[in-house]
Order: structure tokens, then C-alpha cells, then sequence
């Protein structure tokens, strides 16, 4: 993540945006680390982390996760809510129609959207319309960002779109949209949203509940620099371990992990180890995301968990779950009912 670096035209907005609010500008650059003349410029570049950390001090200082571009405000910690709910789906199919339900509850529709699924392709509309908070369309771009960005993190690869659609006129600073979609854009057009293949419906979830709590650490400014493609070996892994669990089947052994993935088990570990993990903390993290969401469900008893995440014994499933959490499963279960 180091070496990502954002357009200083995005740290421009938002300066101008935190002045219009009647916000510190000088304080929030200053904790940000960034200088002043990097805040007048939109040809430049900045630092990922620094873009992060001035995001989040507008998250801060506006007490609202929409940070003060739609006419309401977002209570903060909204969107970590919603990524949990959305990532207990088995496919991105489900993840999006998760994600549409509990949005529409919102009283703000901005963060919110509709899925229209056609024969090929799928068309996410976004609930968001242009105002005179976000004259640089900030938040639309932001918003279209976030919803090919999330899903695709979410199955461990990128999302190629077909096409990106947007409620409003071609803005002066269009050239970034390359950058930031790699797909035709049109503009004043019914609605804001995007268009990809159906097929990435049927793709599994991949990533954890602990993974979340990292990307959400580093996603504000993640969703504005262009993204590489992410196959790892331990999305393969990962995707192999959730079916077993949701089939109620045993893992399948790891040497035959390997031969799926054609490789022989020493290079799918140097692989991991290069991706900074191992087969065993894919496994245990696979385990606790499927353990914490089980417990909830009263009617399964902790034996039966620790049964479907792969554990003979009760016991052993009880160690290895506070292990994992600082907690028994009773505990657990007690303090989620």
C-alpha cells in the first residue's frame, strides 16, 4: 500500500468542500500531514495514507459518513455495519441483494442502490443525486468507487466493468475517471451506477469478517487510486474452505487444495508466505467468521458448531474459539442475543 499514490485533485475537493463547512482546513491538513500548496493543486499526486488520513478527519470533523455532501448526515459506523451484514453471503449475487435491502432502511438513500440484473449484465444504480454540496461530484465519484471496489474485494478479484453511467454533466477533471473506472463513462444520463458481466454473481465471498476490519482501516483512500487484479492462491483457498463449511462437508485436504490449483504444496506455500499468511491462519480465520455467525443461531447447539467448522470434539472447538476471540462460545452467544 506504500507506494499507492491518490490525484491531489481529490485533495483539492475536499479542502475547498471542509472551507465551505466552516471547518478548520489548516488544522485537518496539518493532521493529515500534508501541505497547503499540495491542497491547491489538482495535477499532483499524494500519498494513500495521507489521502486516508484526511478523509477520516473530515469523518471526524463532520461526525457523518457522507462527510457533509448530501443534505443529511450519515451516522459513522453505517458502512462497517452494512460490509458485515452484506459479507455473511455465500455469492456476490447475494452479498449485492444483502446490501440493497439493508440500505434501503436508511433514511438517506445517497450510500444506498438497485440492482437491475438483465440476461448478461448486471446494472447497480446508485441512490445518489447531484446537489450544491458536491459541486465536483466528489461523493458520485467516491459512491462509484466504492461499489466496484467492495464487491470485488469481497470475491478476491477485480470487477471489470462494461460501462459507467452518471447523473450529471462531464465534469472538467474527466481524464481521472479512466483511471479510476477503466470503462466508458457516459454522462446526463437518468441515473448514476455501473454495468458488469452477470457472471460475477455466482462468485463466492472470500473474505473474512477479521479481513473487513483491515480493509475498512485503509479503504477510504483505497477506492480512489487504480486498482491492480487480485487472484491470489489464498482466494482459491478461501473459496474452497467457505463451500465446504456451507455444504457441511470436510475440508478437503491440503494436498488436494494443491492439485486443484496445479501446484505442488511446497510452491502454494512459498505462495502464501509471500502473501504474507498460511494454510493454517486461512483455516482458522475460515473457521471463526463461520463459528461467530453460527452462534448466532440459536437453534444450533455449540456442538453442533464446532462439528460444522471442523472440529470432533467440543472441547477442542471451545479452545480454539477464545483462541480466535478472547472469548468461549457461550460468551459469544450470550452477548450477540
Amino acid at each position: 500500500m506504500k507506494n499507492l499514490q491518490v490525484s491531489t485533485h481529490y485533495t483539492a475537493v475536499l479542502i475547498r468542500h471542509a472551507q465551505a463547512l466552516g471547518l478548520d482546513s489548516d488544522g485537518i491538513l496539518t493532521r493529515s500531514g500534508i501541505d497547503r500548496s499540495l491542497a491547491e493543486l489538482e495535477n499532483q499526486w499524494i500519498s494513500n495514507e495521507s489521502m486516508t488520513r484526511l478523509i477520516k478527519e473530515i469523518w471526524a470533523a463532520t461526525d457523518d459518513e457522507t462527510m457533509g455532501f448530501q443534505p443529511s448526515t450519515t451516522r459513522r459506523g453505517t458502512w462497517a455495519i452494512a460490509c458485515e451484514f452484506m459479507l455473511e453471503a455465500d455469492t456476490l449475487g447475494e452479498l449485492l441483494r444483502r446490501g440493497a435491502r439493508f440500505l434501503e432502511f436508511m433514511p438517506e438513500t445517497a450510500i444506498g442502490f438497485t440492482l437491475e440484473e438483465k440476461e448478461h449484465t448486471v446494472l447497480l444504480h446508485s441512490g445518489y443525486q447531484p446537489n450544491d454540496r458536491d459541486i465536483d461530484y466528489f461523493f458520485a465519484e467516491f459512491l462509484l468507487a466504492l461499489w466496484s471496489r467492495f464487491p470485488g474485494w469481497a470475491i478476491g478479484e477485480t470487477i471489470h466493468l462494461n460501462h459507467a453511467f452518471c447523473n450529471y454533466p462531464r465534469p472538467p477533471h474527466v481524464t481521472l475517471y479512466s483511471e479510476l473506472l477503466h470503462c466508458d463513462v457516459a454522462f446526463d444520463q437518468p441515473s448514476t451506477g455501473i454495468g458488469f458481466h452477470r457472471r460475477y454473481l455466482e462468485k463466492p465471498i472470500v473474505r473474512t469478517i477479521e479481513e473487513l476490519k483491515g480493509w475498512l482501516r485503509n479503504s477510504p483512500a483505497d477506492l480512489l487510486y487504480t486498482p491492480g487484479r487480485e487472484s491470489s492462491v489464498q482466494s482459491h483457498l478461501k473459496g474452497e474452505l467457505r463451500r465446504a463449511i456451507k455444504n457441511a462437508s470436510p475440508f478437503p485436504a491440503f494436498e488436494a487444495l494443491c492439485e486443484r490449483l496445479c501446484m505442488s504444496p511446497q510452491v502454494v506455500r512459498r505462495r502464501l508466505a509471500e502473501e504474507d499468511t498460511s494454510y493454517q491462519k486461512i483455516k482458522d480465520s475460515i473457521r471463526c467468521d463461520a463459528a461467530r455467525r453460527m452462534l448466532t443461531n440459536k437453534d444450533l447447539s455449540i456442538a453442533d458448531v464446532g462439528a460444522r467448522t471442523g472440529f470432533s470434539e467440543t472441547a477442542a472447538f471451545s479452545r480454539a474459539f477464545k483462541k480466535w476471540t478472547g472469548q468461549s462460545p457461550a460468551q459469544y452467544r450470550s452477548k450477540k442475543s
